[in-house]
């Protein structure tokens, strides 16, 4: 797209962002690879060693905040990819819309991820039977003051203190499945507790789906961090907290995009069984102009 104007408003981009710079159009990417870098938060997404990416991530900026969803398409569901690329552009305009209409971090998550199970469901047709597009949805709003995360599934949230600060790390986020769901001490749908063990998931974003109403964290962080969001492309490899920041400061240049491409790098050279999808959020966020890259 650089050098040719923008189908929506006309301008004529300085580079190739992924974006358009005046309204934040986006720039049609392949779904093999995208990088996407707003400067103040950026993703990444690679297929690894799969045939093809049914992962998705999306990102933007509405004045000093920034948001970010990471979905996973469910593999045995039919054209995961496409739920998880609607999920992640329907809950990341939803969650734009709603900043930019005066509402808080809290709402602005739970309006998007409601706006993403609508997208999600449709993609189903009816050939679909019992295994319509599905995927897993988590979503991060950062604020000046605060970090909120909303979730539907085993996509994951981890709170890095700065400079890898080892006593700081932690995953935001409950696993939606079977396994840590018991572990936690949350319900599971009768007949689950027969198989403590299965990592199977309990809730996901799909016209199958009967809870879609995300699990929604929110704290005021005292010191500078990053907030990482990340399908299990990542989370296999780097399942601790401690693990992975310990990945963050080996980063060229500390940059959002150049933790997400490292973080990413780091998935598939260790084995890349799964498709990585990896986005990075630092705190406080920096103002920078408005838009989305999805």
């Amino acid at each position: 797209m650089a050098g040719q104007p923008c189908p929506r408003c006309g301008a004529v981009p300085s580079g190739n962002p992924g974006h358009c710079e005046r309204c934040g159009q986006r720039w049609p990417v392949g779904r093999d690879r995208a990088d996407l870098d707003l400067g103040t938060v950026a993703a990444v997404t690679d297929r690894a060693r799969r045939r093809r990416n049914e992962d998705a991530v999306a990102v933007g900026r509405f004045g000093r905040a920034t948001a970010a969803v990471v979905c996973d398409g469910v593999s045995t569901s039919l054209r995961a990819d496409v739920a998880a690329h609607a999920a992640a552009e329907g809950g990341l305009m939803a969650m734009l819309s709603a900043l930019a209409g005066g509402a808080a971090a809290t709402e602005a998550i739970v309006t998007g991820a409601r706006a993403a199970a609508a997208a999600t469901r449709a993609t189903a047709v009816a050939d679909d039977g019992a295994v319509p597009p599905s995927c897993t949805y988590v979503a991060a709003v950062v604020t000046v003051g605060s970090v909120t995360v909303g979730w539907i599934g085993d996509s994951r949230a981890y709170w890095l203190g700065p400079d890898g600060a080892a006593d700081e790390a932690t995953c935001l986020t409950i696993d939606d499945s079977i396994v840590a769901r018991i572990q936690a001490g949350r319900p599971v749908p009768p007949g689950a507790e027969l198989h403590p063990t299965s990592r199977a998931l309990v809730r996901w974003l799909g016209a199958d789906s009967a809870d879609t109403e995300p699990e929604v964290v929110t704290f005021q962080p005292t010191r500078p961090g990053r907030l990482v969001l990340c399908t299990d492309g990542l989370s296999h490899y780097l399942p601790d907290p401690v693990a992975l920041a310990a990945q963050v400061p080996g980063a060229s240049g500390g940059t959002p995009i150049a933790i997400a491409r490292d973080l990413t790098r780091f998935a598939v050279e260790s084995g890349g069984h799964d498709n990585v999808a990896v986005a990075v959020l630092p705190f406080p966020p920096v103002a920078r102009p408005t838009g989305p890259a999805v």
